[in-house]
């Protein structure tokens, strides 16, 4: 029983190691330097910004397009992206950025990068 417990024990260090050692950009999750860097070095790559309309005419980052995670239609928005593409997707905090990567992997897109923090952690950026 006890070799039982130590091992699981083991498993769930090893594994809490991982996570915390994996390097961001292995999530999709990008500094503000990498994320600009990696974009502009990449060809065909699409900047979605997922914050609302009124966000989005504050400032955003150039070339961005607006794809509004809280409009109602956002899923069927996504389904209209081409996946053979790369996109970076950006938002203020990364809390609708981070959940609208979920919503793109689940329509069949496979390169996706988030802003780690969003625009708030890089404000330069804003055009």
């Amino acid at each position: 029983m006890k070799k039982t417990i130590f091992i699981t024990l083991g498993i769930v260090a090893l594994v809490g190691a991982l996570i915390v050692f994996i390097p961001t950009s292995a999530s999709g999750l990008l500094n503000s330097s990498d994320f600009i860097s990696k974009y502009k070095s990449t060809p065909g790559a699409v900047l979605v910004d997922v914050r609302t309309p009124a966000e989005f005419g504050t400032g955003h980052i150039q070339g961005a397009i607006n794809v509004d995670y809280e409009n109602s239609n956002f899923g069927s928005e996504v389904k209209k992206l081409d996946a053979s593409k790369t996109y970076f997707v950006y938002c203020r905090s990364g809390n609708r950025s981070s959940k609208s990567m979920v919503i793109m992997k689940d329509s069949g897109i496979k390169n996706i990068y988030d802003l780690q923090g969003g625009i708030s952690n890089a404000p330069e950026l804003l055009k």
